[in-house]
């Protein structure tokens, strides 16, 4: 029984490889069709192939045609795997991302020689992490069809496990989530200072390692927030936590999510927002630095939405409705020529 059973295993590496001849394809199809435990063998061998065998490329990418090739010739039915895009400020084009290429590179090849479910565990435990630069977003398709968008200047990581054993994902940055629902599976985003709980909702997560507040607004659902010493809380759609880190002090209250939503689809949507938060948006945004020289001009709100403006022109509106004047300081370092952030800085208009 053993002896079938391997022979069998190395007939499902074969095919995953790519190296299977059309008898062993009839061979494999009759055992597949023979007993439901023996599907239940090829999927799982399946995901954990899909968790770790990644085949990644610089403008497009897309995990190995093996399933799909296996589900129109066995009649298996489709499978959803996981796809990253990576969305560039200039033209919000869809581009690649890929977690570390070397790794998945060698892990690629090294399941070519592998026949040991032990070591696709072993391997299955490595971790991918995602990145963004200043300027580029990205678009996750997670094993469980959970969507999330990262926004500029960060990084979401997690184990080549995820959807196995569980789905949880660690966020530094921002993101928004389209969780799918598995209630004997909760989604877990863990943060520097906050653990989300959730089981497929949609919500919206800021956590810079550089800001003082981390904000988690929900859009759909509901969701639970872990903060440490404090008891769990379940937010409603429409409500948002924020903790400061400085004084470590917890706000919940409603807010539009659509204020703290509209990035995803390369906006910016201010409601009676405060000043100090339109700037941070606006900064986070354009990869510019503000500087206020009257804290007077904290005090004011906004309601805007801005869509393909320059921040040249956003600047100028702002300026037009309230009683601001700005200077934008285009800089480099004196030592190595490096660009640095634009710094704009903004004080009170004196009355006409």
């Amino acid at each position: 029984m053993e002896e079938e059973k391997s022979l069998y295993r190395d007939l499902i590496i074969k095919f995953f490889a790519g190296e299977i001849s059309d008898n062993e394809i009839t061979q494999l199809k009759a055992w597949l069709e023979m007993d439901p435990e023996n599907r239940r063998i090829f999927d799982e061998e399946n995901e954990l192939w899909q968790g770790t065998g990644l085949r990644t490329k610089l403008e497009y990418y897309e995990p190995d045609s093996a399933w799909m090739n296996i589900s129109s010739k066995l009649g298996l039915g489709k499978r959803k795997i996981e796809t990253v895009k990576i969305i560039s400020r200039a033209n919000f084009r869809i581009m690649v991302a890929a977690a570390s290429l070397a790794l998945v590179v060698a892990i690629g090849s090294l399941l070519l020689l592998i026949k040991e479910k032990q070591t696709y565990r072993l391997l299955a435990a490595v971790s991918s992490r995602i990145e963004t630069k200043e300027g580029e977003k990205a678009r996750l398709f997670l094993a469980d069809s959970t969507e999330i968008i990262l926004n500029a200047g960060s990084s979401l990581e997690y184990d080549r496990s995820y959807n196995i054993e569980n789905r949880k994902v660690k966020l530094s940055g921002e993101a928004y989530f389209d969780v799918t629902t598995n209630p004997g599976k909760p989604f877990i985003v863990e943060l520097d200072r906050m653990k989300i709980v959730a089981y497929g909702t949609k919500f919206n997560i800021f956590s810079f390692g550089n800001e003082d507040r981390i904000e988690t607004t929900l859009e759909e659902g509901a969701i639970e927030v872990a903060i440490p010493g404090e008891k769990i809380i379940t937010l409603k759609p429409g409500q948002q936590v924020v903790y400061f880190r400085r004084t470590k002090k917890t706000v919940v209250h409603d807010v539009s999510s659509e204020t703290y939503t509209s990035w995803k689809e390369n906006k910016l949507r201010f409601n009676d927002t405060p000043f100090e938060e339109v700037l941070r948006r606006i900064g986070r945004k354009y990869n510019v630095k503000f500087e206020i020289s009257n804290s007077e001009l904290l005090e004011m709100k906004y309601t805007a939405t801005f869509i393909d403006e320059t921040v040249e022109e956003v600047m100028q509106m702002l300026r037009t409705v309230s009683p601001i004047t700005y200077k934008i300081y285009y800089r480099t370092t004196i030592t190595d020529k490096q660009y640095l952030k634009p710094k704009i800085v903004v004080g009170k208009r004196k009355p006409d």
